[in-house]
């Protein structure tokens, strides 16, 4: 019975975290999107063709993103969602891989790079 008391308990309060978790934009990284650097660690992503939907703010285990001229993405499913590849590339040619760690709606922060 004590149980079956904490699983609703744990269900009731995963649903409500849920619903409270900000919604996100699938962005596609087999369809066009825009991706930039907004900080040493954080890429600004949109979609491009198609229907618009909001931008996100990936998170991401990179080190030095700011000098990247070129931001590629990569998902095993449909929408970047977490432990997913990036891979950014300067314009000397060096590349760095990393990894996806959160998903965001875009909103700029202080120290996000102006463009």
């Amino acid at each position: 019975m004590k149980l079956l008391l904490a699983a609703a308990v744990f269900a009731a309060a995963s649903t409500a975290a849920l619903a409270e978790a900000p919604k996100t934009s699938c962005i596609d990284p087999h369809r066009s999107y825009v991706a930039r650097p907004l900080n040493h660690h954080d890429i600004f992503v949109q979609t491009s063709l198609g229907k618009p939907k909001p931008p996100v703010r990936l998170k991401t285990s990179c080190i030095n993103l700011d000098p990247a001229i070129g931001i590629g993405l990569s998902s095993n499913f449909s929408c970047v969602g977490l432990g997913d590849t990036v891979v950014a590339t300067t314009a000397d040619g060096r590349r760095e891989a990393c990894r996806v760690t959160r998903v965001l709606p875009y909103a700029p922060e202080e120290g996000d790079i102006k463009r």
